[in-house]
């Protein structure tokens, strides 16, 4: 990015984009008075563990939760999350032998509102405090702030629909809840579901639900910036950018490029049982390069996703809970050639990535427990060398690898309060091209409320 821009316009910018971004766990329900003309009531089974309620955002209680205001199906609920703690940084191997490893303090709040109207209406605004590397989302006290979920539901007959910012649930794989102390936000949590094709950002959607089963469809067409699906996004664009960063190299009153025009469509199918989940989405996306010209051309691509997740119980001194989980994520673009005198053509080799994770969770009574993910991230991208002499013009791939290992702990002190262990490594390899390898390895000790 140009280091000419303001700070805070591009930390908006990117937070708005890339923030891999967490909703809170289940709410704690109002325990109904027992009537005195029977048996105490027999201690409550513990709550069931819900990890994707770290990212999904459902729709709000049908009845009034216990920090609400209003009756109970017309009444507003405050969102809050707070987390904050430490972050040990260790470089292992950087590309700049110069840099230091560090220690941070974390903090980082989301704040919102969500409610319900009547049975059939329900609407979320939530906003966040953005954390960044070692502080950087904060500048003389003034946080960078990023818009999340920004939802109007409507929901009957078994169908929800829905406009506004919105989170494709079929889009986020499975990962281990007790990895998410820091709310999703760091890069060992948060940059493996961008590049597997996480997708918030404005569109519409509609959901079935019959059975178990739930057929989709979200929508969304806009600048790369409103949606972070275009984060998966392959090849060199601009300046050998990425897709998403490309509108970030021309501001114009302060804001991004506008000449950049994004199409996302994604049908999907889900199941979910007390034994098992599972989804298949596949993501098609268009890209219109310049929008302010009809002599280039369009480039395509597709992102074809499959999740799995297991839900294993029992009962020993405590009952448990082992939730094992793999993902697995195949894109597929085409990539402008950016070599000067080639304009608007298409290079004949794709951008292609392959994104492989799994991991398992144990849960001891109720959501405290242990759990470990480990994800790997392939990708080839393809760059045009003119031809020269008798010597013709070809495609070389980059090929880079990144792998991410997170080994977490969570002890859930209260419903709304947690304390959170974590261990994080990364590793960057590109092939042939060792002086531009990375791997580090982090700790995280976090305090965290959920409400």
């Amino acid at each position: 990015m140009n280091p000419l821009f303001p700070a805070a316009s591009r930390m908006a910018m990117v937070c708005a984009l890339a923030s891999a971004l967490a909703s809170s766990p289940a709410r704690a329900e109002s325990a109904e008075a027992a009537p005195a003309n029977l048996e105490p009531a027999a201690p409550q089974a513990p709550q069931q563990p819900d990890p994707e309620s770290l990212v999904v955002s459902g729709p709000a209680p049908e009845t009034r939760p216990i920090f609400a205001l209003g009756s109970e199906t017309y009444f507003i609920n405050p969102v809050l999350a707070i987390a904050g703690g430490l972050h040990s940084e260790n470089l292992l191997l950087n590309p700049n032998p110069q840099r230091e490893s560090r220690i941070t303090t974390l903090a980082m709040a989301r704040f919102g509102v969500e409610g319900r109207l009547g049975p059939y209406i329900t609407f979320r605004s939530e906003f966040e405090r953005n954390i960044r590397s070692h502080g950087s989302g904060i500048w003389e006290g003034t946080a960078s702030m990023s818009v999340r979920d920004q939802v109007l539901r409507l929901q009957r007959w078994d169908t929800t629909v829905e406009a506004g910012i919105i989170l494709d649930p079929a889009s986020v794989d499975f990962f281990s809840a007790h990895t998410g102390d820091v709310l999703m936000a760091d890069k060992y949590t948060r940059d493996p579901l961008l590049y597997s094709g996480f997708n918030r950002g404005q569109g519409v959607q509609a959901r079935y639900s019959r059975w178990g089963f739930t057929a989709g469809l979200s929508y969304t067409e806009a600048n790369p910036l409103s949606t972070s699906a275009s984060f998966m996004v392959g090849g060199s664009f601009g300046g050998n950018s990425r897709f998403w960063e490309r509108p970030l190299g021309n501001f114009r009153n302060g804001q991004p490029d506008d000449d950049i025009h994004f199409r996302v469509v994604s049908p999907s199918l889900s199941y979910e049982s007390s034994y098992v989940e599972a989804k298949a989405a596949v993501q098609f996306f268009s890209i219109n390069y310049q929008a302010s010209r009809k002599d280039d051309p369009l480039l395509n691509g597709y992102n074809a996703r499959a999740n799995l997740k297991l839900k294993l119980k029992g009962l020993l001194p405590l009952p448990f809970q082992v939730t094992p989980f793999i993902n697995a994520a195949r894109v597929q673009n085409d990539v402008l050639n950016s070599a000067p005198g080639y304009a608007n053509q298409i290079l004949n080799t794709p951008f292609d990535a392959l994104s492989l994770s799994g991991g398992l969770d144990i849960f001891l009574s109720g959501r405290s427990g242990v759990g470990v993910s480990y994800v790997q991230v392939r990708d080839r991208t393809p760059f045009f060398v003119p031809a020269s002499g008798s010597t013709p013009s070809s495609e070389p791939i980059v090929s880079t690898t990144q792998t991410y290992l997170n080994v977490g702990a969570t002890w859930w002190l209260i419903d709304q309060v947690a304390l959170g262990a974590r261990v994080a490594h990364h590793t960057l390899s590109t092939k042939d091209r060792p002086e531009f390898d990375e791997k580090d390895l982090s700790g995280f000790l976090t305090l965290r409320l959920v409400l």
